[in-house]
């Protein structure tokens, strides 16, 4: 982690070197404010920065939509395009670097008022960090205008090019070299879980649940689509564990300072599920997504030397809506992104089926699709997509907390399941994770290389070869890979390049 963060500063200074200056006192303030967040190790990995433009900072979906703006034909739509992935990635810059500055050490925030004749509180810094980067928008935008059509695509290409890394490519290369010693052995296990992956997936969709424990989303939500399509999560309880009962249980995230550095932990009398919206882009249109994230205390050893045990765990839902306004695709991971799958509508593989006949080979659903060079996405199983607004329902497995099966039927019409204990659980704001209370100020439970404090996993030693970024450990939105790290879960295309949809989606 050190070695990343290190490069991170490297990378941050030669950056700070290349910018355009918009004045020289909001520069030099910004290049250290840019210093001091980096030195605090309270940088957001998943809004990136360029060296193009040091007011931006640009995510997943930002980027996507600066390449559609780069190939776009029509000169007049390419600067619209233009001027609103610059407008919306200043105001990432501005909201992002709001919570970094909250995040500083008092003693840097106060060195900064010092140092520029400022008030060294939160609001104070972020205030003359805003007029900064407005002053460099307002640059940006008169350049979009006036330049011609060549001269822009120049300017978005140099904007695109000067994105900085997500943490887990920053060497990743070198990774591979240091440790290419023991690679084949590596990839050889790789292939031997992929071979066996039908049949785990086959065992998991017919898991058969009998004691359980439920969370419910809170009754006093305010009725938005994220707590209207919040899921009920089902936990399979045993009578007998051979861990603690309540790494079984979800709950809210705390933080807290232990020897100078960050410590996470869940704590379940307060159970919460963070959410957020997001978007897929497929054939040129746009859909929304809405994303649910859990947390549970530990992942405990369910075997003997369990290289995937350690502390904190949990997973993710996310659900796509189709052009109709219903749930085409829902996916579920744990949050390193391991586990990745995809649950389809019936009525989905159903014009799959009828847009492109039988599933390609070695595939059990039309939809599914044959990724030259990659690993493909699994499909494991189809739910009947609700016309009344039903709540889907996630069943875990103890321990494990994989999800193995998704339906849009409440739990409470299965006479099989003998229900241990029900709860509800609150809907709070994913970005609530990067603002959490610790001792008077506020933290983040992830570090600037987008990985929760403190629950590394032994298989990430065991897949460093790879190349992959402390492989199993819990990390923030934005910055997670799936399928062996051959995908990223937040590209809005993710779908259009790894599935067979049909025209009608």
């Amino acid at each position: 982690m050190r070695w990343c963060n290190s490069q991170l500063s490297l990378v941050t200074i030669a950056w700070l070197t290349t910018i355009p200056l918009a004045g020289c006192a909001p520069a030099t303030f910004q290049r250290a404010l840019r210093e001091a967040i980096v030195r605090s190790r309270v940088a957001d990995p998943a809004a990136r920065r360029t060296t193009s433009s040091s007011g931006l900072r640009l995510n997943a979906a930002l980027i996507s939509d600066l390449d559609d703006a780069i190939v776009r034909k029509d000169s007049d739509k390419m600067r619209q395009d233009a001027e609103r992935v610059y407008r919306a990635a200043a105001e990432l810059a501005q909201t992002v670097t709001r919570r970094e500055i909250a995040r500083l050490p008092l003693d840097e925030r106060r060195k900064l008022g010092q140092e520029f004749d400022s008030a060294d509180s939160t609001p104070a810094l972020s205030e003359r960090f805003d007029r900064y980067v407005a002053g460099v928008l307002e640059q940006d935008l008169r350049s979009i205008e006036q330049d011609s059509p060549t001269s822009l695509v120049r300017k978005l290409r140099a904007l695109r090019r000067g994105v900085e890394p997500l943490p887990d490519d920053r060497g990743r290369l070198t990774r591979r070299l240091m440790l290419s010693w023991a690679a084949l052995p590596t990839w050889i296990g790789l292939g031997m879980e992929e071979a066996k992956l039908a049949e785990k997936n086959a065992a998991r969709i017919q898991k058969k649940f009998d004691r359980v424990a439920i969370w419910r989303p809170s009754a006093s939500t305010s009725g938005s689509q994220l707590e209207r399509s919040a899921p009920v999560i089902v936990v399979e309880w045993p009578e007998h564990r051979s861990y603690a009962e309540r790494d079984d249980r979800l709950g809210a995230v705390r933080l807290a300072r232990e020897a100078g550095a960050l410590s996470v932990s869940i704590d379940p009398a307060t159970p919460e599920v963070y959410a957020y919206e997001s978007l897929a882009k497929i054939r040129g249109r746009r859909y929304p997504q809405l994303v649910y994230v859990w947390w549970f205390p530990e992942r405990p050893e369910m075997s003997r030397n369990d290289p995937a045990a350690g502390h904190i765990d949990g997973g993710m839902l996310r659900l796509t809506f189709d052009s109709r306004g219903r749930v085409a695709l829902a996916e579920t991971s744990l949050n390193c992104g391991c586990g990745h799958q995809i649950f389809v509508s019936s009525d989905l593989e159903q014009a799959a089926q009828e847009a492109f006949g039988a599933p390609l080979r070695d595939k059990r659903f039309s939809v599914e699709q044959h990724v030259p060079g990659k690993h493909d996405l699994s499909v494991i199983d189809t739910f009947d997509a609700p016309s009344d607004g039903a709540r889907p329902t996630m069943y875990l497995a103890a321990g494990y907390h994989e999800v193995c099966r998704l339906t849009f039927a409440d739990p409470s019409a299965d006479a099989a399941l003998r229900l241990v204990a029900e709860s509800a659980y609150r809907v709070a704001a994913y970005d609530a994770l990067d603002a959490l209370p610790v001792e008077s100020g506020v933290g983040s439970m992830f570090g600037a290389d987008g990985l929760v404090h403190g629950a590394g996993r032994r298989e990430g030693f065991l897949l460093a070869p790879t190349g992959m970024l402390s492989a199993g450990q819990p990390r923030k939105r934005g910055t997670h890979r799936i399928r062996w790290d051959d995908y990223l879960f937040d590209d809005p295309r993710l779908f259009e390049r790894t599935l067979r949809l049909p025209p009608e989606f």
